[in-house]
């Protein structure tokens, strides 16, 4: 079997950007103020530290260190431990990344015309409007195509084209190198954002809503369904993208130091983003004399992120509306284009070893597909489809994944569970019997209750997600099958 193309990474703080990349996404920017407003946000901020102890920074560690230790992707690293239904699994995580590269990339397509959109004024009054029907086209139902959105398509081709031309590069001179410039930046410009948007006129009302708890509201199971979700999804975990970037792991990197970072750094966006908004909804319900728990109406981020958001910066001045909409949207290209680069490796990597092809023909194909992927979602109906797919793709396969990563390689794999990563001195670390004990308990919980509530609202999304899976499990076994009959082929030439 070939060896992955790629050297490694310069420096260990370029493979932390790397992955703080991965991490920051839509969820830090839009999905966690979201979760924030629906949950009561102090009420929400409790629960989601407690599971970044618990949860997050022990399953970035294992999937950090199964990279490190073997310095393979998931599905090859499968093959050393679990042959057999490991691999399989391993294969449909990775479809799962394959599917979300291509919602990613259209989402990211969003966030790229929005900021010219919002350089040039385009944006009209009523945002809701120019979003779900001029901008999205958008239909009444998941049935009902509607049009197909040239600009949306055109945008998902040239960042298409922009990550192909990074992907296909050595890790450290593509990846690397773009996320050690722009996740600084990113950094930089959500902090000046958050100082701008504290002083605004009602920004300290949303601000006491942000940062105030309201107690009862932590007895709810239901909150920390959400929290453990949403920790989740933002981190990334169970679809092998902490695992493909930590394969290029030089000896000498302090693992636990580097993803205890990622933890603060992930943890510290999220809050400052949710302050930005928080504050931002304060000044509009001051402004509009609307109460603010009825700003926004939806659960949705998009409403958030593209609608809500462009309505208050039509209260400023025509300049600061246009600059503060070009910060807005480019951090949120940021976050998508640097987390679009974490799950075409992650595709990448798996395709690369698994079928001994070439990393440029390799990252070709993945763009190829997702791409391809992608203009579904550039129909009327997209949306549809996506709220369709998330709860299995963004949910069920990514906990099913998790799941089976910690019964392979933590429960059946000595050098994994026995790796210094675990212990102080000879004592092992609470983040051990945290993962052992309570992290499986956490997911076999989340897992059944999305099972439940699925079961529960039949239709035609139903259909379209188990659909998905029956397709993806049969992809998988196809892959893992065809994967085996080359290998055998290469080694028996």
């Amino acid at each position: 079997m070939t060896q992955t193309s790629s050297s490694g990474w310069n420096s260990q703080s370029g493979f932390i950007w790397a992955v703080l990349g991965s991490v920051v996404g839509f969820a830090n920017v839009l999905s966690f103020s979201a979760q924030c407003y629906r949950n009561g946000g102090g009420a929400f901020l409790i629960p989601y530290f407690i599971a970044y102890l618990c949860l997050g920074l022990p399953m970035l560690l294992l999937e950090g260190v199964i990279g490190q230790k073997f310095s393979m992707p998931l599905v090859t690293a499968y093959g050393k431990k679990a042959p057999g239904l490991g691999k399989y699994v391993g294969w449909i995580a990775i479809l799962s990344c394959l599917t979300i590269g291509a919602f990613y990339i259209v989402l990211t397509a969003y966030s790229a015309l929005y900021t010219y959109f919002g350089a040039t004024g385009a944006i009209p009054d009523d945002t809701s409007y120019f979003f779900k029907y001029q901008f999205l086209k958008s239909t009444s139902s998941l049935l009902e195509i509607g049009a197909f959105s040239l600009p949306i398509f055109s945008a998902v081709v040239v960042i298409s084209l922009f990550v192909w031309w990074t992907m296909v590069r050595d890790i450290s001179k593509g990846v690397e190198t773009v996320c050690s410039m722009v996740m600084p930046l990113l950094t930089v410009l959500v902090v000046v954002f958050a100082v701008f948007s504290t002083f605004l006129p009602g920004a300290l009302s949303g601000i006491v809503r942000f940062l105030q708890p309201n107690f009862s509201r932590l007895t709810d199971i239901a909150l920390w369904r959400d929290v453990f979700g949403q920790l989740f999804f933002s981190l990334s975990l169970g679809l092998g993208i902490i695992t493909g970037y930590s394969q290029y792991n030089g000896e000498s990197f302090n693992l636990r130091r580097s993803m205890t970072l990622v933890a603060i750094g992930d943890f510290v966006i999220s809050f400052i983003a949710g302050w930005v908004v928080f504050a931002s909804i304060g000044y509009m319900s001051h402004v509009s004399g609307v109460p603010f728990q009825e700003m926004i109406k939806s659960d949705s981020s998009f409403e958030i992120g593209f609608i809500i958001f462009p309505k208050i910066l039509k209260t400023f001045a025509p300049m600061w509306q246009s600059l503060l909409s070009v910060v807005f949207f480019f951090c949120v290209f940021i976050a998508g284009i640097t987390g679009v680069f974490s799950i075409v490796e992650s595709v990448t990597g798996n395709v690369e070893r698994e079928f001994s092809v070439s990393r440029t023909k390799a990252v070709t194909i993945v763009m190829g597909v997702i791409a391809l992927f992608a203009s579904l979602f550039c129909l009327g109906n997209g949306q549809h489809i996506i709220g369709a797919l998330s709860p299995m793709v963004l949910g069920l396969t990514m906990i099913l994944s998790a799941l089976v990563e910690l019964i392979v390689f933590l429960y059946l794999t000595p050098e994994i569970r026995d790796d210094e990563i675990w212990f102080y001195g000879e004592k092992r670390r609470i983040s051990f019997y945290a993962i052992k004990y309570v992290v499986p308990f956490v997911l076999l919980s989340i897992l059944a209750g999305g099972i439940v509530v699925d079961a529960a609202e039949l239709g035609v999304g139903f259909v379209v997600r188990w659909a998905w899976f029956a397709a993806a499990t049969t992809a998988a076994y196809v892959m893992m099958r065809t994967a085996s009959i080359k290998r055998r082929l290469v080694m028996a030439s």
